[in-house]
């Protein structure tokens, strides 16, 4: 459920901004700032077709023929001053013979820049990008695919990262929490106390949450440190990156062209990724359900060797831990796919899409993105939603879950809540703690 940070990759426009006012600080005159430009971008091409891709770098061996292919392609430039400026501008680095860009994202900047400006040249270009989006799981070809959509309005782009989105799991089919589907889950939400609406601080609970977010995130980067993207992943683990990264990439490009995109196109991003990852949800329940099964066969086994244990009790425990589990999981997906395609000016799309599948799943994401972009809640519309769900527990617990997450991170008034609680049949007391699921899973 880790945010990759994607957003850092977002505002193209930014690191455009960023990167002329740093050139203006070491004295690069107007009428120089395109050659330094593309002296940055034909280095970002050679850097990542480079023997050196894994180091992100050139030796000095390689900067020499760099620029002596730089000289033939194009006017030849002052190679020590034009490298001088750029390290004095702290957009390249230097050390023991070694050139690279001092950050990561400058480099996926430029390759990305290099890229696009090939794209109408032949098909060399088109063969990068496409095997940059086969590898989209990697936090390298994630970003620069990203950036491309910058440097390139070509919509040949977007259509393969949505090709590529519509092949992931393509042969599952998509959660859709119809009541029928959720029957495992019935009798164990039916054991988890009633939910509780408790008088809290919303601006301590924000903080609460971005503090949990931050030792997340640390976590994440500690072990990204130790990850070798050369080394190829099993298919199932590679595929299950991919959908995470790929909505995080989409969400990214939906948010951005909102403005510039045709209706079709949005559309079509919106639903592909929605699909994905709830064809992932779909994989991830009946490799639960198979481990569970797995667990409580074993067990037995141990447990006919020993008499003295009693099996009855560690098998419910495991029942239950496995279907928390599940329950926690498809909660958490949904906040996922909301979060990485949520926008609060998205909303006619939302709307379109959802209704022409008017499942649960569809509709409980709907209601997180318009609640935590949109920051309103509709009373009536949430009314409606849990008369909807009245035959379906799950998802009437679920959307408990959502209104009351807002209620504490949010300064929602007194009678406000009050309605919320009525409507939703949640009891109102103050100073009380919510026993939640994650309590048994977290044992």
């Amino acid at each position: 459920m880790t945010s990759h940070r994607l957003e850092l990759t977002a505002y193209g426009h930014c690191y455009q901004y960023l990167i002329y006012q740093a050139l203006e600080r070491v004295h690069v005159k107007q009428t120089e700032i395109d050659t330094y430009f593309n002296v940055l971008s034909e280095l970002g091409g050679a850097i990542l077709e480079s023997s050196s891709e894994s180091t992100e770098s050139l030796d000095e061996s390689e900067l020499h023929t760099f620029f002596e292919k730089y000289s033939k392609n194009f006017l030849p430039v002052d190679q020590n001053k034009v490298i001088g400026d750029l390290v004095n501008s702290f957009i390249l680095q230097r050390s023991d013979n070694i050139l690279k860009f001092r950050y990561r994202y400058l480099f996926y900047f430029f390759a990305a820049k290099k890229i696009a400006e090939s794209l109408q040249k032949g098909e060399e270009a088109k063969k990068r990008i496409k095997n940059l989006v086969n590898k989209i799981h990697l936090e390298k070809a994630s970003n620069i695919v990203l950036f491309l959509t910058f440097h390139s309005k070509d919509p040949w782009i977007i259509d393969e990262i949505i090709l590529s989105v519509m092949d992931i799991f393509s042969d599952e089919k998509a959660v859709t929490l119809e009541s029928g589907s959720l029957s495992f889950l019935q009798d164990f939400t039916k054991q988890i106390p009633e939910l509780i609406l408790e008088e809290r601080d919303a601006r301590q609970e924000r903080l609460k949450h971005d503090r949990q977010k931050d030792i997340i995130e640390e976590q994440q980067e500690d072990r990204n440190r130790y990850v070798d993207e050369n080394q190829d992943p099993s298919e199932l683990i590679e595929k299950v990156n991919k959908v995470v990264r790929a909505i995080e990439v989409c969400g990214q490009i939906f948010r951005n062209r909102l403005g510039s995109l045709e209706r079709s196109h949005l559309e079509l991003i919106y639903e592909e990724s929605l699909s994905v990852s709830l064809r992932f949800l779909n994989v991830f329940l009946r490799f639960s359900e198979y481990v569970r099964e797995e667990s409580i066969r074993k067990i037995k086994k141990t447990i006919e060797h020993n008499q003295n244990i009693s099996d009855s009790k560690i098998i419910r425990e495991i029942e239950y831990f496995y279907l928390g589990m599940n329950y926690l999981v498809i909660l958490g997906m949904l906040y996922k796919i909301s979060f990485s395609l949520g926008s609060a000016k998205g909303r006619e799309i939302y709307i379109k899409v959802t209704e022409s599948k008017g499942n649960p799943a569809w509709r409980l994401i709907q209601e997180i993105i318009e609640l935590q972009f949109e920051k309103k809640i509709d009373i009536n519309k949430i009314d409606k939603l849990n008369i909807e769900f009245s035959k379906n527990y799950i998802c009437q617990r679920f959307l408990k879950e959502i209104i009351l997450r807002h209620c504490y991170m949010h300064d929602i008034g007194f009678r406000e809540r009050q309605k919320l609680a009525d409507k939703l049949n949640i009891s109102m007391q103050t100073q009380r703690s919510i026993t939640m699921a994650s309590k048994r899973t977290q044992c």
